[in-house]
């Protein structure tokens, strides 16, 4: 592995499985942008040499230390399995757990034909999936990573119905289901934000995804940064039915890959709204964010939490101390 992308396909043999693991024969694997990631580098923790990528895998298990599991269909993902017993297990932060095993991390990933795997890291589907026919199987792969990260920012931007949501990256693979799993599953308005030359290829039935459709400015200067701005402003007007108070989006989902994609994404969000970066930009790219925007941003029922520290003091859960100096003063 290097800093160039080095393909080669090659004939290996299939490794027999262990107690706890399994040899699944995979029917069909997805592609993700980070697989392009995993395979250059190398990064830290992947193999140097005779690295397989992919981590969106379906297919059946044809042997198995346990001959239970034999024939059962299963999907290979990306976090394959956690402790769940860890400080960060137990938040629900599994992606942080020290001792998860990923594909294709610490298990070889899915772009071959068969993949010999501990049964822990095996998501076991519905066999009803595969009596619906084998064509309807290589669309549940986007499930298993684009699909659950669209769905995890989602949940993290706490998206609701009649929410109007900004999805930057609105073309791309995770953008395209963010949009739509906010439509179709949350009820939301989607405003879907992209490079123009996208933004024009996308397919008649783009209404499932989005409402509306603005193109990225192509100039980083000011004044395109306030148009830009004033537009998402206008179409979340649009989005409300044109009364209320004129305000920004409740969330802004970040899905695109790009620095320029999170530039001044805080001028689009409401006061008390959320920003979810998704897309994992290369390279040393920061999130600039004045601190005067980002308190007004994020204030929240500041009425409410003054009557809150009230009765803090009332109830003698704060004792206050007041002290004088040599001089007198307090």
């Amino acid at each position: 592995m290097g800093p160039q992308l080095n393909l080669v396909c090659r004939t290996i043999p299939v490794r027999q499985p262990e107690p706890g693991e399994a040899v699944v024969r995979l029917y069909y694997s997805g592609i993700c942008r980070s697989d392009a990631c995993f395979s250059i580098g190398p990064e830290p923790g992947y193999p140097k040499h005779d690295h397989i990528a992919g981590h969106e895998g379906i297919g059946r298990i044809v042997r198995a230390y346990d001959a239970s599991l034999i024939g059962q269909l299963v999907a290979i993902r990306y976090l394959g399995s956690t402790c769940q017993s860890c400080s960060y297990c137990l938040r629900g932060l599994l992606t942080s757990c020290p001792f998860q095993l990923n594909a294709p991390k610490q298990v070889s990933g899915t772009f071959k034909e068969y993949a010999t795997v501990p049964t822990s890291c095996l998501v076991h589907l519905p066999q009803a999936l595969s009596n619906e026919g084998t064509d309807i199987l290589p669309y549940y792969t986007a499930a298993l990573c684009s699909g659950s990260t669209a769905l995890m920012a989602l949940k993290g931007a706490k998206v609701g119905p009649e929410h109007v949501i900004v999805v930057v990256g609105m073309a791309g693979g995770i953008g395209n289901m963010v949009g739509m799993m906010a439509k179709q599953v949350r009820h939301a308005k989607v405003i879907g934000i992209d490079l123009s030359h996208k933004i024009n290829r996308l397919p008649s039935s783009s209404d499932q995804f989005g409402d509306i459709f603005l193109s990225a400015p192509n100039t980083v200067d000011a004044e395109s940064r306030v148009e830009h701005a004033n537009a998402i402003i206008e179409a979340c007007r649009k989005l409300r039915g044109g009364s209320g108070v004129l305000r920004g989006a409740d969330s802004v989902i970040i899905c695109g890959s790009t620095p320029e994609a999170f530039r001044n994404v805080h001028d689009y969000v409401c006061d008390g709204g959320r920003i979810v970066c998704v897309g994992a930009p290369g390279g040393d790219t920061h999130l600039s964010v004045p601190v005067k925007d980002l308190i007004e941003l994020t204030l929240d029922d500041v009425p409410s939490q003054m009557q809150d520290m009230v009765d803090c003091r009332t109830m003698g859960k704060v004792v206050v101390a007041i002290k004088a100096d040599s001089g007198g003063c307090l």
